[in-house]
């Protein structure tokens, strides 16, 4: 440690400075030097260099003036350890408040924290070697006082005042090893192989100049908040990345990763630097197992400095074969995470060697949160468009083959980027099978109909008695009006159709209402017309006080039995993936799709099927359980009856663009939707009993395997308290289209205590 240089320094100012300020003080700095040697001459030991403190500051005052130490931020700091010798009031002032009692100049030229500090090596590579490695860019200092508040600096380093010699034991650095240790800026053991331990000898001190850029940080960083995409926005990031690494022609490009597959970028703005245009590939095949591991294991970014070398260690591999192909000489690939998952790959390549490495890669670190900025905006936008193609040729699709929508997706905007006609084409999964299942109200069109009845019939008595009322005009109308009335009452209670509602409606709306409107006009006496009038609902134009309490009571069973159903489908989608959709209609149906098909990544086993099917036997007791415990809250005590039809043949199912929902696909497969459809309404064979009844559970199947497998399965239920004790098997009568099946039929318990996890194969293998 000596201050040799910059004595040296004053020396020539007195033999080359004609302001006599400056040689006076000089003098007095040789003065200095003189009366106390060894800050010239230097010592080994940093403790017996700081015993002259008193005249180390004395000279230090020459190079640190006493006007400006309140304002500037200024130090004298050792070589490579980057201890403080002296510094300015300001920055003493900054270090008494830090919140750390370390240097706070210890890691400055650290780019990570694992990294070690490369500066000297730097120094002696350009200054000593001539090589003119590219070691620019902004250097920052974060400090964080007493307070917790955090103050970032731009640095400035004067080296002015520091010299390195080699050592005996110094290796003299080649451009071969230039090259080696370009490529691997991150290993320390590569360096110190090349450069030992005592190797070279540093000598003097560097001036610190701190620029407080806290404010100007704090604006940047609004300002790319505020940044909004145009259609000139990738022209401009390619220019600034250029100016960043110096490098003109720097060339940039991106590929796609997906599910460990490589594909071209969703952005048409860039080309693919590493592959062929619309070229596919695994990750695995991709470049040698080291930067396939950096890449896509590790998310890290590989640096290739020097493509002839790698081609040569590689032996000619792929990467390197098209990147020389090209022209390029070096390389960096830099992984882009989006939401925590490897998004892309974006490329930077230069046509000549060395002109990307290792350490000129530490600029990233300045420009890396536009880049991911940029990118999760091209990411959203595109994942947007995705969900716009979808929803146009589609509609809302379940999480389960959204995948297989999105392949689809993507293919159709890549071949419209390509200035092909792109078509979306069908969606099909086969070999599944399905689960169908209902809780339906038990005479449902019996009850809508009574509703309707009542309403009608309570409506042409009051209008009947309105029309008595007043017959003292003795207008022969108004008794062929009563006339008509009684027909219609006739009819409701003895012969009521379809049509008749239609028909009494029109009779309201074109004879009775215009009339009962004059009579409110004309007539003092008028409270029974308008009660009347008040009790008519505007949307219907009709009474509407049972049929009201028949809709209510549906919608709110619906309401409470889907919501039940969705929220157990959530731990349904955990046994394994499988396609699911309900329907409202006067209950609540529902269809399970389940198959290798529809899972993309996961093995399907027939067991997964087990699973599904006790599931849905357990949801189906739990609802109609539920049902019954909300029943109460309903305006109407509607039964309702439970039904599931067990099919063990697999189909095909497709997507069908027109009709926005998925379809049994062929000829064959339609034999289970005549089955579904035609199941509800059929008797047991040779009764006229009605196979759905409130209180139990149907199971509809064909094969024996079904029913031995469904046997067991409600007798797990029974040990459960889920069904009772009493179980049936019974013959269906013919059907349409399908003939042979059976079906079980169980009690079920409406108290049941519902147990909060799903039963599994495991549960009856315990029981």
């Amino acid at each position: 440690m000596s201050l040799r240089l910059l004595k040296e320094k004053f020396e020539d100012l007195i033999n080359s400075s004609n302001n006599s300020s400056v040689q006076t003080q000089a003098k007095q700095a040789l003065e200095l030097f003189d009366a106390h040697p060894v800050l010239a001459l230097g010592t080994d030991s940093k403790e017996d260099f700081f015993k002259h403190k008193d005249i180390l500051d004395q000279v230090m005052s020459f190079i640190f003036p006493t006007a400006l130490t309140q304002n500037e931020i200024k130090a004298a700091v050792t070589p490579y350890t980057n201890d403080v010798i002296y510094c300015s009031t300001r920055l003493q002032n900054i270090i008494n408040n830090a919140k750390t009692d370390n240097n706070i100049f210890h890691d400055l030229y650290k780019d990570y924290e694992d990294s070690f500090d490369l500066f000297i090596y730097t120094i002696i590579l350009n200054v000593y070697y001539k090589y003119q490695v590219d070691f620019e860019r902004p250097k920052t200092l974060s400090v964080i006082d007493k307070n917790g508040d955090r103050k970032r600096y731009r640095v400035v380093f004067n080296a002015d005042f520091i010299d390195i010699y080699p050592n005996k034991n110094a290796i003299d650095i080649t451009p071969d090893i230039l090259d080696e240790l370009l490529s691997h800026a991150d290993k320390f053991e590569i360096w110190e192989k090349y450069f030992p331990k005592n190797s070279w000898t540093i000598e003097g001190f560097g001036l610190v100049t701190l620029i407080d850029t806290s404010l100007d940080e704090r604006i940047d960083d609004f300002k790319t908040h505020l940044i909004e995409p145009n259609t000139e926005s990738f022209q401009h990031l390619l220019q600034d990345i250029r100016r960043i690494f110096n490098i003109p022609d720097l060339q940039v490009g991106s590929y796609s990763v997906l599910e460990n597959m490589i594909t071209p970028p969703f952005d048409k703005n860039f080309d693919m630097l590493t592959l062929l245009p619309d070229e596919h590939m695994s990750v695995g095949e991709y470049a040698c197992n080291h930067i396939n591991n950096e890449l896509f294991k590790d998310c890290k970014p590989s640096i290739i400095a020097n493509v002839e070398t790698y081609h040569k260690q590689t032996k000619g591999n792929r990467l390197s074969k098209i990147l020389l192909e090209r022209g390029l000489k070096s390389v960096a690939l830099i992984p882009i995470p989006i939401n925590g998952e490897l998004g892309f790959i974006v490329e930077l390549a230069a046509f000549k060697p060395n002109q990307l490495n290792a350490i000129n890669m530490v600029k990233l670190d300045t420009i890396m949160p536009f880049i991911l900025s940029y990118s999760r905006r091209t990411f959203s936008e595109y994942q947007n468009e995705i969900s716009a193609v979808i929803q146009q040729e589609c509609t809302a699709i379940h999480p389960s083959v959204q995948w297989r929508f999105e392949e689809e997706a993507r293919q159709y905007i890549q071949e419209r980027n390509f200035g092909e006609n792109p078509v979306f084409h069908e969606i099909v999964f086969k070999d599944v099978i399905p689960l169908f299942g209902q809780v339906d109200v038990v005479s449902s069109s019996h009850a809508r109909n009574e509703a309707i009845q009542l309403d009608l019939t309570k409506q042409l008595e009051v209008s009947k008695q309105i029309l008595i009322d007043r017959t003292n005009i003795n207008l022969p109308f108004y008794e062929q009006l009563i006339f008509q009335i009684d027909n219609y009452l006739f009819e409701i209670k003895e012969h009521f159709h379809t049509n008749s509602e239609q028909e009494i409606n029109q009779f309201f709306q074109k004879q009775l209402i215009p009339l009962f409107e004059h009579f409110q006009s004309q007539s003092k006496n008028k409270k029974d017309l308008i009660a009347f009038l008040q009790a008519i609902d505007k949307t219907t134009n009709s009474l509407y006080d049972a049929r009201k309490a028949y809709d209510e009571t549906i919608n709110m069973g619906n309401k409470a039995l889907s919501a039940f159903l969705e929220k157990q489908q959530a731990k349904a989608q955990e046994i394994f993936p499988h396609y699911f959709e309900k329907f409202n209609t006067d209950g609540i149906e529902h269809n399970l799709y389940v198959g290798q098909s529809i899972a993309k990544h996961l093995k399907y086993h027939p067991t997964v099927l087990y699973n599904l099917r006790l599931w849905q036997l357990q949801v189906t007791c739990e609802m109609e359980a539920m049902y019954y415990e909300k029943q109460k809250e309903f305006p109407l005590q509607l039964e309702v009856a439970s039904l599931i039809l067990a099919y063990d043949v697999p189909i095909t199912i497709r997507y069908r663009i027109d009709e926005k929902q998925f379809d049994v696909d062929g000829a064959y497969n339609v034999r289970y939707e005549m089955i579904k459809k035609r199941i509800d309404k059929a008797h047991i064979k040779n009764t006229n009993e009605r196979l759905t009844q409130p209180h139990k559970l149907c199971v509809v199947y064909s094969s024996k395997a079904i029913e031995r497998e469904y046997v067991a399965y409600f007798q797990f239920l029974q040990a459960k308290n889920y069904v009772g004790k009493h179980m049936e098997i019974v013959e269906l009568e013919e059907l349409q289209g399908a003939s042979g099946l059976k079906a079980i039929r169980v009690d079920l318990n409406k108290d049941l205590q519902k147990v909060s996890s799903i039963f599994t194969l495991e549960d009856i293998e315990t029981v």
